[in-house]
């Protein structure tokens, strides 16, 4: 059974794709297309190349903050950079481009400049992904075609209609990042990245004014996005909607990369009915005359470079 994937953003919770990924290889379903938005974007780039879930895992199984976010010289101003991330992904992608990907692949940026959403499905792939992974402020923009360009999230935290574009014949199964566990406190705040350290220095740390503002800002920014990525489900209603329990988790925090990939492997495993029923051939086929019928416009904020 054929399907097109939507992957969402989410920092480090991205690693919850690869349990996605990998339930969906085992029950049978062909991917056809990706479409991806920030950490979608970058699981997604490394699966349309050719990469197995086992490859990907051990990519991010030695993830360690303090290596992974330092800078280049040459970075764009920024909090941290994407030095061993960066280093990792040209090892596995190097000059590859779109068009020698073995699944249909797409990544998406915003324009600061036009304010538009970019869809990213020419050049070298791994441009693309740097730019749709630019958190604004935290991770360097990237220049190209001589716009500068930040993570698709901004506009776009799991990018359905991209997908629907890719392959409009086919079911969209759109996985977004910002369920928490069922459990979990609601006042509970996480620093949206890891402080190494004892514990004891850790807590005063966390005492100290400039990150008790960190907190507020990365809990203000998370509501912003759970809720633009809810209001995205209702408006364009991917078919599919895979929702791994890892919303407590900060976007940059050290992470089990074990249970990460468990909790994507559950929440798909809860769908698997629905993305059959969805699936069928004819449902495909009701896809397929609606799309002669009444192709959907191109929305215009979508922009197009050259990567």
């Amino acid at each position: 059974m054929d399907i097109a994937l939507a992957l969402g953003g989410g920092g480090v919770r991205g690693i919850a794709h690869i349990g996605v990924l990998r339930t969906l290889e085992a029950h049978q379903f062909n991917i056809k297309a990706i479409a991806g938005t920030s950490a979608g974007g970058l699981v997604g780039s490394v699966y349309a190349a050719g990469f197995s879930t086992v490859q990907i895992e051990e990519a991010v199984k030695n993830f360690d903050p303090i290596r992974s976010f330092s800078r280049h010289a040459d970075d764009a101003p920024s909090l941290l950079g994407l030095g061993e991330i960066s280093e990792k992904l040209y090892q596995m992608l190097s000059d590859r481009t779109f068009d020698e990907l073995k699944i249909p692949f797409a990544a998406t940026a915003v324009s600061l400049h036009t304010g538009k959403e970019i869809i990213l499905n020419q050049g070298k792939v791994i441009d693309a992904v740097l730019a749709t992974v630019a958190v604004p402020g935290v991770f360097p923009s990237q220049k190209i075609g001589g716009q500068v360009l930040v993570d698709g999230g901004v506009l776009d935290p799991v990018p359905v209609q991209v997908a629907r574009w890719l392959r409009p014949d086919l079911p969209v199964v759109a996985v977004m990042l910002h369920k928490p566990p069922d459990d979990y406190p609601e006042d509970e705040v996480q620093l949206p990245i890891h402080i190494p350290g004892p514990t004891s220095i850790v807590e005063m740390l966390n005492q100290l004014r400039p990150v008790q503002a960190l907190k507020i800002f990365s809990q203000s920014f998370e509501v912003a996005s759970k809720h633009l990525t809810e209001l995205s489900m209702q408006l364009y209603r991917p078919e599919v909607i895979i929702a791994p329990r890892v919303g407590h988790v900060g976007l940059l925090q050290t992470i089990d990369v074990e249970e990460m990939i468990a909790a994507g492997v559950m929440a798909t495993e809860e769908t698997l009915t629905q993305i059959e029923a969805e699936a069928n051939w004819m449902k495909k086929l009701q896809r397929q005359v609606k799309h002669r019928v009444n192709p959907d416009p191109v929305p215009d904020f979508w922009g197009s470079i050259k990567v």
